[in-house]
């Protein structure tokens, strides 16, 4: 990973990406395989990891300091 870009799709990543494809294809409509579907679930994986790359850095780093907070009080 260079600069926060993930080089490799895990095999979890890939069938969520295959669930989201089937999901998208029944409530749009879209024929499956199609050029529009195709080009709306490329859309929306890039939206959401664009998302995820902006939020779970954050929300570790949060979640880390207040159980750090919360070891140390329990030490005092």
């Amino acid at each position: 990973m260079i600069a926060g870009i993930p080089t490799k799709r895990s095999a979890l990543v890939e069938r969520t990406l295959a669930s989201m494809g089937k999901r998208i294809a029944e409530l749009s409509g879209l024929e499956p395989g199609s050029p529009e579907l195709i080009a709306l679930v490329k859309l929306s994986t890039e939206v959401v990891e664009r998302v995820v790359w902006e939020v779970v850095p954050d929300l570790a780093e949060q979640i880390i300091r207040e159980n750090l907070h919360d070891l140390t009080a329990r030490r005092s």
